[in-house]
Formats: structure tokens, sequence, C-alpha cells
């Protein structure tokens, strides 16, 4: 059984930061081209985990919405 850290911090959500801070230090980055590279110059595998992990943060942006919407009672801007 996998244990959850109460503080909120694990090597899970350590990755996370680690990912954003990556995409998010040079904006001027072509995020075409890096996803480019990721698929010819690395193995299938790596690929293969970040489609999960896209898939994975595409549900939770989903499900916050959804939350989001619910918290507003009805009323929309």
């Amino acid at each position: 059984m996998r244990r959850i850290n109460t503080n909120g911090v694990n090597k899970e959500s350590r990755k996370a930061e680690q990912l954003a801070k990556l995409l998010t230090e040079d904006f001027s980055m072509d995020l075409e081209r890096v996803g480019y590279y990721l698929v010819r110059n690395l193995p299938m595998i790596v690929f293969h985990r970040f489609d999960v992990l896209a898939l994975s943060a595409q549900e939770e942006y989903d499900k916050l919405r959804e939350e989001m919407k619910g918290n507003t009672h009805g009323l929309r801007r």
C-alpha cells in the first residue's frame, strides 16, 4: 500500500514542481520543437510516460474546472 505524505510534499509533487519550472523558465522556447525532439531523439518509453502525464493533467484540470463551476452556485461571469 502506498503512503500519502500528509504535509503535501512527496517525490511526485517535487517532480511536478521541477517540470513546471522547466516549462516556465523560458517562454521563448518552442514547445512544439521540444515535442519533436522528445519523440525523435529519446526512447519511446519517454514519450509514453509523458503522454500518461499529459492525460492525467488534463483529467485533473477538467475536475478542477467542474469544482470551480460548482463553487459559483450557478452564477456565471
